[in-house]
């Protein structure tokens, strides 16, 4: 028996592994996959370009033409990561992964605080903590943007913090005060990080629980609202200012179109910087139930179950898992990152109806969280093993030219008649994109030995000339297709 009980791992060891798994794992995917295009490159040359300027107010899509669907706070905390590790894909990432590593945490504290004054698990509420953060860490959706260049971390971190800090100024004994002021900081960052959804959507768990709840009372007697909703404007609407000024015309395409057209319309003609992502209506659920993975699988041993709080905490959580999802249900364009809002919420919903049966947690909780870490590392293998069926980015073909050893003041032009962001971001700005043949021709007239990529699919467009005048140097596969790299 005493044998037995020392080789025995304790659930909160075993909860370390599978943290440091993920963790391990996923800082592996960070250092070893390129900026995929289009979305984490483009996003991640923003804030290259944002640093190189050194404009900060302004986020630049490319080069004299500005980005107006987005607020800065991604680009910001990005383009300071590189400034002081050197600009590369790791130090673009590295944000979002400590803003989820901080989210990890809070829910831990939020569902340790809720167990301990509960009463319902061992070790005063450690269990139910650590299950909640393990739960959010290892959720597909969240372990993907954990690492990610895109404005979402930054804007699910925002939203937690209003909806935790809501429910800490109404409940906590010892900090009320200073939660309620979170609140409305929280409130302010959101605004700078996707814009009013960061305000709407941790906006209606609340004032439907307070409806249910019959909170009126409490939540003006809480929350300082006069003085806070100065304090959000204070912190966001300054940048909002500057950019009207900036770039004349960015508050009625951002807030019209981005947050109100894009919305209503799935056939939104107006986007000036890529597609509508428009799916059948209610897609958003089953993108939930992907996000979620392998949780939202486990939960449904729950489905049944019924679960109340005398203070509304079950009630709170239910809407604050269902309210997004209900939100996004009618919304005529939908990407998988809208289902990221919600999952904080359900982490601490889980490890609400996990904290009832210990022996659950214990046994299954760490091994279900490193199905994440272990289909990570797959898809890392795969990405190596086979980059040109599975890599979409330019980072290798930019290393071959980097090979020929350009002139400081050679030209690298990318016949293409899309923009490739990761070229440009792997050629510190050097790659400029065109399919115009006036912009190829002019490289037969400058003094330097420049070089060309182009798709094996386009080189024929090439004016006649120009090809003639430039050798092929590599050809590289990928599943964008073959890339070839002429130089003079």
């Amino acid at each position: 028996m005493k044998k037995e009980s020392c080789c025995k791992i304790s659930f909160p060891k075993r909860a370390f592994i599978a943290f440091a798994t993920l963790l391990s794992v996923r800082l592996a995917g960070m250092w070893m996959i390129p900026l995929n295009e289009t979305t984490e490159a483009r996003y991640g040359e923003m804030a290259r370009k944002m640093l190189v300027s050194g404009d900060w107010v302004t986020l630049w899509h490319e080069y004299g033409v500005p980005f107006w669907a987005k607020p800065p706070l991604y680009a910001w905390l990005s383009a300071a990561s590189m400034g002081a590790l050197g600009v590369s894909a790791f130090a673009a990432r590295l944000p979002s992964l400590i803003l989820s590593a901080v989210m990890c945490w809070l829910v831990y504290d939020a569902a340790k605080r809720r167990e301990k004054k509960d009463g319902l698990t061992q070790g005063g509420g450690k269990n139910a903590g650590l299950t909640a953060a393990l739960v959010l860490a290892s959720s597909a959706g969240f372990y993907v943007a954990a690492g990610t260049v895109m404005t979402d971390p930054s804007l699910v971190f925002c939203t937690m913090v209003v909806q935790l800090a809501f429910w800490h100024a109404l409940h906590d004994d010892r900090h009320p005060k200073t939660w309620s002021w979170i609140f409305f900081i929280g409130c302010g960052f959101g605004l700078l990080s996707k814009g009013p959804v960061a305000l709407v959507l941790p906006g209606l768990p609340v004032f439907f629980w307070v409806l249910i709840r019959k909170e009126w009372k409490a939540l003006w007697r809480k929350l300082p609202w006069i003085r806070g909703t100065a304090l959000t404007f204070a912190i966001a609407a300054p940048w909002y200012v500057m950019a009207e000024i900036r770039t004349p015309g960015f508050l009625k395409y951002f807030i019209v179109g981005e947050n109100i057209r894009r919305f209503l319309d799935p056939h939104w003609k107006g986007d000036l910087y890529g597609f509508a992502h428009a799916y059948p209506y209610g897609s958003i659920w089953l993108f939930g139930v992907a996000g979620l993975f392998p949780w939202s699988l486990v939960a449904l041993k729950w489905a049944r179950a019924r679960l109340t709080t005398q203070d509304g905490w079950i009630l709170y959580l239910v809407l604050w898992n269902v309210a997004s999802l209900a939100f996004f249900t009618f919304c005529a364009n939908i990407i998988w990152p809208y289902v990221l809002m919600m999952q904080p919420g359900f982490a601490l919903l889980f490890a609400a109806y996990a904290a009832r049966e210990e022996n659950f947690i214990r046994k299954f909780v760490p091994l279900t969280a490193l199905t994440a870490a272990l289909l990570a590392a797959g898809a890392i293998f795969a990405f190596k093993a086979y980059p040109q069926k599975i890599a979409n980015d330019q980072a290798d073909i930019v290393a071959a030219w980097k090979d020929t050893n350009p002139a400081p003041n050679s030209h690298l032009l990318f016949w293409s008649n899309r923009m490739e962001f990761s070229a440009e971001f792997y050629s510190g700005g050097r790659a400029f994109v065109t399919s115009d043949p006036r912009a190829a021709e002019l490289l037969l007239t400058d003094k330097t030995r420049d070089c060309i990529i182009a798709y094996a699919y386009n080189e024929d467009t090439l004016p006649k000339k120009v090809r003639a005048a430039f050798h092929e140097v590599t050809r590289i596969t990928n599943h964008r297709g073959t890339r070839i790299l002429l130089c003079q």
